[in-house]
């Protein structure tokens, strides 16, 4: 070697000895139990008005260890939803294993910056996500997810359904909710709705109407935000017991649980259906003599409801037999 080569790995070499040595006893010692505590905080009891404030959630973290130097790897994620009614029991989504990597530059700045990828309900996701102050974005896509296997589901929706979730969702959220932007493409391959027991919430009809469990085939679902409001642009699915049509909008609201819904869906159930057992065919009857359940049929025999309310709220259910089909159709 040269003697000016070897002052230059003189003065070059013992500085990157010192920043790798620096690097790697960070990442050994680095206080991996003291993030997971801060992830647990963040999400059971959020900074809201300059002061920390319950959630409403729960989440649990078996376990989290560094993967390379900007990465970690948890396993054992549990989110739970707290119940809010003394008869409600908790809900909750489990993600077998999760593996994130964050963005350098972002964090000096003290933004967030994401790259993530999940075992979540026997599928698949990964994505993007960036938060800076109050603005956020996020870039997913979803494959196989066994909506049957999240609990959290039930406390959103008015009956238990089951499908494997797939698709694509970009959205990005601003400072105000007007701000909102992106769209949504996904699919439900075998969807099936109602389970025998749970009943559907009708106003005027005490507890409700237990519904036979309904297949509904593959059910497509695209919509985009514009201005802070998803619309639903398709919702359409056919299955051996009926076909499923849908239009409406979410404006969306900060938190999330206060967005407010508005949709029209429309289900044509096929005659085996109607005649599948005593309990359908009673409910049919019952929609042809009860007034109130009258007002779900249209003139060609399909049922409507509209479903409005906001997500954390109560959501309503009415008959919207007469007005026009979703989407024309």
């Amino acid at each position: 070697m040269k003697p000016w080569m070897k002052r230059v790995a003189k003065w070059v070499g013992y500085p990157l000895f010192f920043l790798v040595t620096f690097v790697l006893f960070a990442y050994w010692t680095f206080p991996w139990d003291r993030v997971r505590d801060y992830l647990v905080q963040e999400v059971e009891n959020p900074m809201r008005g300059g002061r920390r404030v319950p959630s409403g959630y729960e989440l649990e973290i078996v376990d989290l260890s560094p993967s390379w130097v900007t990465g970690v790897d948890l396993t054992g994620v549990r989110l739970v939803k707290l119940p809010t009614e003394p008869d409600e029991r908790p809900v909750d989504v489990t993600f077998e294993t999760v593996h994130a990597r964050v963005g350098l530059f972002a964090a000096i700045v003290g933004d967030l910056d994401v790259d993530f990828e999940a075992v979540v309900a026997g599928g698949d996701v990964e994505g993007h996500f960036e938060q800076s102050g109050e603005s956020l974005a996020f870039d997913v896509d979803l494959q196989n997810v066994n909506l049957r296997r999240i609990s959290i589901l039930r406390s959103y929706l008015p009956l238990p359904m089951q499908a494997k979730l797939s698709g694509h969702v970009d959205l990005a959220l601003g400072e105000q909710p007007s701000e909102a932007a992106g769209s949504i493409d996904l699919r439900l391959e075998g969807l099936k709705i109602g389970d025998g027991q749970a009943k559907l919430a009708i106003e005027g009809l005490g507890d409700g109407v237990t519904v036979d469990e309904i297949d509904a085939g593959n059910v497509m679902i695209e919509a985009v935000v514009e201005n802070g409001v998803l619309n639903l642009r398709r919702f359409q699915g056919r299955g051996a017991d009926l076909e499923l049509g849908g239009s409406g909008e979410l404006r969306l609201m900060r938190p999330f649980e206060l967005s407010r819904a508005d949709v029209l869906l429309r289900a044509r159930f096929t005659d085996a259906y109607k005649e599948k057992s005593d309990r359908t065919r009673a409910l049919f009857s019952l929609v042809d003599l009860q007034p109130r359940l009258r007002s779900f049929k249209t003139s060609d025999g399909a049922l409507q409801l509209r479903i409005a309310g906001t997500l954390a709220g109560r959501v309503t259910t009415r008959g919207a037999g007469g007005e026009p089909a979703p989407g024309g159709g």
